[in-house]
């Protein structure tokens, strides 16, 4: 069995990326399609409106969400003093059940919101999606611009948790790949933050890490915590002077799979920790991330804080790579 095949055996809900009350979201809208992609999450603008009496937070396909009873108030005036409806960030985060990343709640048109079925299931600003994902390029953590401290994820990235994705590469895309990098470092900080456990991570060309300064000094600042580190990839060059046990090899598992999984060291478990922390989360019970290429640049996988999901991936990579 390879890691493709392994991968096969993971499904995850579906998921939408709603676009609420921007003016002129079209630039946004495709920004957000080419950063996720067109198959985990549909992408598309969000507005509410009056059905039957009871408007509702639709998606533009007809899925309702929360009502805007719970979620809206007609409290706002437009430029001719006629009230409409807009979404209260306050209620989001009354609700202890549906993550959201936002101060100002003048940002509210810039409000992006994560649904699954009829649920909102997370919010963020348009300004914390922006700083992490969408108003950035992979520059920013190749040459170590962002260090490991500074890399957190929006309540939108963090509840894309177990959907399958498939993302895009350049020349296809000059943004998909960006949030498998987002997600890569986050899990790395959890590591290193840690400060113990086993940490995992393939890099296709083992020569990457020599040449990507960032990379060199995030797995550095990683190993010399005592993290347990091991590294994966075709052996064109080998990364000197770093404390990690290297693993070569050259078949797909080696030239096709990204995955990097930290392990606890008592192992994955379920972690009841401050709800509000996805880093305290990954720390105590482990996350791992794995992708498969199953086409040139073109790759599929998911990211899990699942405890048996990151068992069965770490089971995997130690016994077979």
């Amino acid at each position: 069995m390879t890691l493709e095949q392994f991968l096969d055996r993971f499904d995850g809900p579906e998921r939408s990326v709603v676009i609420v009350n921007r003016t002129d979201p079209d630039p946004v809208l495709n920004m957000l399609v080419d950063t996720f992609g067109d198959d985990a999450v549909r992408v598309v603008d969000g507005r509410v409106t009056d059905a039957s009496g009871d408007r509702r937070l639709t998606d533009g396909a007809g899925t309702t969400g929360l009502t805007a009873r719970e979620l809206a108030t007609t409290g706002v005036v437009d430029g001719e003093g006629e009230p409409v409806p807009a979404l209260d960030v306050d209620v989001l985060r009354r609700h202890d059940d549906v993550p959201f990343d936002g101060d100002d709640p003048d940002e509210i048109e810039n409000l992006v919101l994560l649904m699954e079925g009829d649920e909102v299931v997370a919010g963020s600003t348009l300004g914390e999606l922006g700083d992490a994902v969408l108003f950035v390029n992979s520059d920013l953590y190749i040459t170590g611009s962002r260090s490991l401290a500074d890399v957190d994820l929006p309540s939108v990235i963090s509840g894309l948790d177990d959907a399958t994705f498939t993302l895009r590469g350049y020349p296809e895309s000059n943004r998909q790949k960006l949030l498998l990098i987002t997600i890569s470092r986050f899990i790395e900080r959890a590591a290193w933050t840690a400060g113990d456990g086993t940490l995992r991570s393939s890099f296709q060309r083992l020569s990457r890490i020599d040449d990507e300064v960032g990379t060199r000094e995030v797995y550095e600042r990683v190993s010399e915590t005592g993290v347990d580190t091991h590294l994966y990839g075709v052996p064109d060059e080998l990364p000197a002077d770093l404390d990690a046990v290297i693993h070569a090899g050259d078949d797909p598992d080696f030239t096709d799979s990204w995955f990097v999984v930290y392990r606890p060291p008592e192992g994955p478990h379920p972690a009841e920790s401050d709800p509000e922390s996805d880093l305290v989360r990954g720390v105590e019970g482990g996350v791992g991330l794995l992708a498969v290429e199953t086409e040139p640049r073109v790759w599929r996988g998911l990211w899990t804080f699942d405890a048996d999901r990151v068992s069965r991936v770490n089971r995997y990579i130690e016994r077979n790579l």
